[in-house]
Parts: structure tokens; C-alpha cells; sequence
């Protein structure tokens, strides 16, 4: 199977390859994608020492919390489904993520494996969570107005 054939080459390429420059450089593409993703959201963070890049998680209760406000974070948790996130992602953006609840990660977190998209890919990706949580926002703003 296509599986085994690929741990069989990182099997080998791991025997010969003394220096760690194969390694070196998928880390460096991985963390690459990481920037890019965070970029995009317009946030500015850095991944811990030990962060191996292979996933990573959009987690939308923490973004809210931190570049907007509790009381959109509250409305949001009150007036829409955390799996909402992954379907508008999909339905508006074309982008097929998971939600991070499923991988005992915050139920209101998409995740996303940076390994195996074109670097320009991430980006999008940011972009687009970035859009999601702009409507939910948008959407308290508008019911606040209705209501005054």
C-alpha cells in the first residue's frame, strides 16, 4: 500500500542520511506553513521549542477571546454550533478541515495538517478561518443593532 511504500523510503532515507538534512528541511517546510497559517490570521506568535509542525489547530474561542471580546466569545458559544466552524469553512471557502474536537483539542478549533498541502495553501486557510470568524462577529454586531 501507498502507506508502507512511504514509511519504507523515510525508513531508508533515516539510515543514510547522517546529517539530518532531509529531516532538517521537512521541519523547516512544516514550520513554514505554520508561519504562513498565523500570518494570515494577523496574528503574531511563535511556535514553542518542542512544536513539530505536523498539525496545527485554529481555535476560534482562544481568537475571539483574545482579538475581540468575551461578549462576542459568549454570544458565539451561545448562538452557534462549534462544528459550524468546519462546515462554513467548507460550504463558503471550499476548504475541508476537521474539527479539533474530535482530536481532544477545543471543540471550537479546526485542525489542519500541515503536511501534505502546497505552501500557498495555508494562507488560504488563514484567510478563510480569519472570514468565518468575521461573520460571527459580523452577526453579533447585527443582532446588538436589531436590538437597540
Amino acid at each position: 500500500m501507498p502507506q508502507q511504500v512511504m514509511m519504507t523510503m523515510f525508513s531508508l532515507i533515516e539510515m543514510i542520511d547522517e546529517g539530518k538534512d532531509y529531516q532538517k528541511a521537512c521541519m523547516e517546510i512544516v514550520h513554514h506553513r505554520f508561519r504562513l497559517a498565523v500570518e494570515s490570521l494577523g496574528l503574531n506568535i511563535t511556535a514553542w521549542p518542542t512544536y513539530d509542525a505536523y498539525y496545527g489547530l485554529f481555535d476560534l474561542e482562544f481568537w475571539l477571546k483574545n482579538n475581540v471580546s468575551q461578549e462576542v466569545l459568549e454570544y458565539v458559544k451561545a448562538h452557534v454550533h462549534p462544528l459550524d466552524i468546519v462546515f462554513r469553512l467548507a460550504d463558503e471557502h471550499g476548504i475541508v478541515l476537521l474539527n479539533g474536537g474530535g482530536f481532544a483539542a477545543p471543540n471550537w478549533s479546526a485542525r489542519v495538517s500541515l503536511a501534505n498541502l502546497h505552501d500557498e495553501a495555508y494562507a488560504n486557510i488563514g484567510r478563510a478561518v480569519r472570514a468565518v470568524a468575521t461573520g460571527y462577529v459580523r452577526e453579533y454586531e447585527a443582532t446588538k443593532r436589531a436590538k437597540s
